[in-house]
Parts: C-alpha cells; sequence; structure tokens
C-alpha cells in the first residue's frame, strides 16, 4: 500500500472518529473522499471500494443525531433555496416511475440527487461556527490544490490535448474539472485576502497548480466562464475592494498568461467559429434538446435524451456514431425531468442568488461581517463561472452547485450570529 493511501485512510479515520466530537470532522472527511476518491487514483486501486462518500455521510448523520444538542442553536432553517430544491427533487420522483425512458439510468439519477440533497442538509446543519467555516473553505482550496498537483506531475493525463481523470466522481473529466475548479477559485482569492498567514500560504501555493490544471483542462465553456467571473467581479464591487480585485484579477491574468500553451491557445481561439465541428454538434444537440421538450414537456427522465438522440438530433449520432448527450446544464433539466423540473431548479438558483444580495445588502460595521461579506461575494462568483460553463456542459448532477447553495445558508445562519453577538457588545 502506497504512503499516499496510508494518509488518506489516517485522515478518513481520524475525521470518522473526530465528527463524534464535533460532526463537522465528519463532513471534512466526505471532502477528503471526494477530492481524493480511492477507486479514481492510482495510488487507490489496492483499496477496497467501502462506499466511502456513503459510510462518512452515515457517519455524520448519526454524529449530528447524537450532538445535537450541544451545538449551537441554528437561528433559521427558512433558506429560499431549500424549498425549491426539495419540490426539484420531488419532481424526479413524480417523472421516474412516469415517464422515464430508460427506468435503470433515471432511478439512478434520483439517487444521486436525493444524496446531494441530504449532503445539502448535512453541511447546513453541521457547519455551525466561523472557524468551521473557515475550515471548510480551506478543505476545497487543498482539494483542487491537489488536483492541480496531480495535474502537473502526471502528464500521462493529458489525452488529446486536454487534461482528463482527475476530478472527482462527478466531474472526472475536462470540462466537469474545469467547472468544478472555477467554481472554487474565488475562494483562493479571499482567503489570500482575509486568511490568516498559513492560510494565505495555501491559497498562495495553490494559486498556481489550479490556474495550470485549469488550463490543461482546455475547456471552452469554462473559460467563458472565467471570462465572465472576473467582468462579474469588478461590476459587483466598488471603491477600495474594486481596486484589490483589480488588482488579484491583474496578478491572475499575468500568471494565467505565462499558463498558457499552444494547444490551449488553438482550442480556445475556435470559440467563435461556428463551423468548428464540436460547435455545429452542440448546438444540433440544444435543436434537438428544444424539440424534444416540445413533444414531451413533462419530461423523458434521466438518460432519455440520449436513448432518443438518434430520432432528435440524427445527424450527430450519424456523425459521431454514438448516442449523445444535450451538453447544455438547463436543456438537460428541462428534457430530462420536464418543464416542471427545470422551473423548480432556476428557482432553486435564483433562491441562492437573493440570499447572497440579501447578505451583502449591510455594509459591514466588523472584520468579521466583512470577512463573511467577502465570502458571500466568493460563492457568488463561483456560481456565476459554474453556472456559465453549464451552458456547454451538463452541470445538474454536479455536486459543487449544490454546495455553493448550502454554503449561502450556512453563511446566513452565521451572519445572523455575527450581529447578533455585535449587537450584544
Amino acid at each position: 500500500m502506497s504512503k499516499t493511501a496510508l494518509l488518506w485512510l489516517a485522515g478518513y479515520g481520524t475525521s470518522a472518529i473526530m465528527a463524534f466530537v464535533n460532526p463537522a470532522y465528519g463532513l471534512f472527511g466526505y471532502f477528503l473522499d471526494y477530492y481524493g476518491h480511492p477507486p479514481l487514483r492510482w495510488w487507490g486501486k489496492g483499496l477496497a471500494d467501502l462506499r466511502w462518500s456513503l459510510t462518512i455521510s452515515l457517519v455524520t448523520l448519526v454524529a449530528l443525531l447524537i450532538n445535537q444538542n450541544k451545538l449551537p442553536k441554528l437561528r433559521s432553517l427558512a433558506h429560499p433555496q431549500t424549498k425549491w430544491l426539495l419540490m426539484f427533487v420531488v419532481t424526479t420522483f413524480i417523472v421516474t416511475p412516469t415517464m422515464a425512458v430508460v427506468m435503470d439510468a433515471s432511478s439512478k439519477a434520483v439517487v444521486e440527487l436525493t444524496k446531494i440533497a441530504v449532503l445539502y442538509f448535512l453541511i447546513i446543519h453541521t457547519i455551525r461556527s466561523k472557524e468551521h467555516f473557515g475550515y471548510l473553505i480551506i478543505i476545497q482550496i487543498v482539494g483542487v490544490f491537489w488536483w492541480g498537483w496531480d495535474a502537473f506531475q502526471r502528464p500521462n493525463l493529458i489525452v488529446g490535448g486536454r487534461l482528463e481523470g482527475v476530478g472527482g466522481a462527478d466531474s472526472n473529466s475536462s470540462n466537469g474539472a474545469a467547472a468544478h475548479l472555477l467554481a472554487i477559485m474565488p475562494f483562493i482569492g479571499v482567503v489570500f485576502l482575509t486568511g490568516k498567514l498559513w492560510e494565505k500560504a495555501i491559497s498562495l501555493l495553490a494559486a498556481p497548480f489550479v490556474l495550470n490544471a485549469f488550463v490543461l483542462c482546455n475547456s471552452r465553456g469554462a473559460f467563458l466562464g472565467l471570462l465572465v467571473t472576473g467582468l462579474y467581479a469588478l461590476v459587483m464591487t466598488k471603491g477600495r475592494l474594486r481596486a484589490r480585485i483589480f488588482a488579484a484579477l491583474s496578478l491572475g491574468a499575468i500568471l494565467f498568461y505565462n499558463l498558457m500553451d499552444p494547444k490551449f491557445i488553438e482550442r480556445q481561439s475556435t470559440i467563435q467559429n461556428y463551423e468548428d465541428s464540436s460547435a455545429t454538434s452542440r448546438i444540433e444537440l440544444w435543436k434537438g434538446a428544444l424539440n424534444l421538450i416540445k413533444d414531451y414537456p413533462l419530461g423523458v427522465g434521466a438518460g432519455g435524451y440520449e436513448v432518443l438522440s438518434p430520432i432528435y438530433a440524427a445527424e450527430v449520432v450519424e456523425e459521431f456514431g454514438n448516442e449523445r448527450t444535450v451538453h447544455n446544464t438547463y436543456l438537460l433539466a428541462a428534457s430530462e425531468w420536464g418543464i416542471p423540473g427545470l422551473v423548480f431548479f432556476l428557482a432553486f438558483l435564483i433562491g441562492t442568488f437573493r440570499e447572497l444580495h440579501r447578505l451583502r445588502r449591510v455594509s459591514p460595521t466588523t472584520p468579521e461581517q466583512t470577512t463573511l461579506h467577502l465570502q458571500s461575494l466568493a460563492i457568488e462568483l463561483g456560481l456565476i463561472g459554474f453556472l456559465t460553463a453549464g451552458i456547454f456542459s451538463n452541470g445538474l448532477y454536479s455536486e459543487a452547485v449544490y454546495w455553493l447553495s448550502a454554503f449561502t445558508a450556512v453563511l446566513r445562519n452565521l451572519y445572523f450570529n455575527e450581529c447578533q453577538e455585535a449587537a450584544n457588545r
């Protein structure tokens, strides 16, 4: 067994034990598994697949129930996005037995979304202090740093000019990994601005490796998301904060420019080329999805579009020889779970953005509130980048978007506590 596997097992086992001291440590173990899931890593091939993520989730849930009365009280559970997430999940339960074209694939998707919803609630209920939320963010940065280090150390992961096999179970492709990196990148900047010395050091070390991995993924949709995120950051800030963000973006741009390779430049230069075969096929797939939605407004269940793609995207299937997916998060939601499913998913996202804007409606008056303010901005920027990339890829079942929404709910609870503490001083 490799040293990496032993270290991973030590961290996983420690988090499981420490979960009974505070359930937040069990949640940290879940993210340890996400970023270093043994079945996906060379060093984990000798380890039995013990359903690592499910096991640590159950341990965390049991620990939460045992320690419920010892934890700080949650001031609010009425987060606006939560009800829409639940309605979206309920929709999948209705569509699968009544409309699904591929029952097995649709049932698996229902289970996956249900597990994501459980994780969403675990995040909200276990992270109840600013310290633990800070550690949670650091774990995300270390996780993508780990991916970046793997990409740097293992050139054999480059397949066809793109990085493959670095991400998590739901992002183990170039497009998926790039979108996930995009969701976490803003936290690197915020931690560098607000963190302690050791936290700044981690973010500073992580930045070049994460950007290098992003470049190696060579995802056009994610690159567009990166550009939109940077522009959005400048538009949504003002004063000294905008100046600091502009300086950070400028440094990032310089580093990014020096990391770009000819393959990246060549691929990104085709973004506006609608004659490019990949771009043309995506447009045809989107048209096929729109036609399918007209015929099946209540959805065809998960995997349904792929099975029906020879009918709705016949030219693309004939060209590539295989059933094709939609390559668009929003059309995927509508084609698989119907127009109601898309409405509930979009309402979930809108509710999250509204919550983030409420958190920043009042100017911060304490250093703690300033940190929460910037963390909420990082979440919003991560969502903007991820959702922009989702126009060109399937991100409906990617965990990152649901994590960021749960982080938003956690921040709201922490902000309420901070305001109460400030009022009592």
